[in-house]
């Protein structure tokens, strides 16, 4: 029979590998490199639209133009996120309002070539 405190110990070990590993998990979903995370979310990516009223996601699975990303508000209250391999500005007029993030806890981003079509906040900038 286990001694309480190791028991407790042995909780709390598992307990955090756990946490660790999830954490790890969404860290890589969120690189901002095209594709990773895309196929999770695109049944509703291919759904969001500009402001101007064109689609945000070119409409087939493969590209992974839409995807979970780093992003955080700047100093001045504009935003940046991380793709292409730094953080760049997302240009105001493509962030899309937070009701439409289905996954409110990260940011997402439609971009290609460095051009950003749509972008969605996540709650507290990650």
């Amino acid at each position: 029979m286990l001694d309480r405190p190791i028991a407790v110990a042995a909780v709390l070990m598992l307990l955090v590998g756990t946490g660790i590993a999830a954490f790890q998990g969404s860290a890589r979903a969120q690189s901002g490199e095209h594709g990773d995370g895309h196929a999770t979310h695109h049944d509703w990516y291919q759904l969001l639209n500009t402001p101007q009223g064109y689609s945000c996601c070119k409409g087939d699975a493969a590209s992974g133009d839409c995807r979970p990303v780093q992003a955080r508000p700047r100093d001045d209250g504009q935003w940046e996120a991380y793709f292409g391999g730094q953080w760049q500005p997302v240009p105001p007029e493509r962030i899309l309002p937070d009701s439409l993030n289905r996954v409110p806890l990260h940011a997402h981003i439609c971009e290609q070539d460095g051009y950003v079509r749509c972008f969605l906040r996540g709650g507290g900038g990650s």
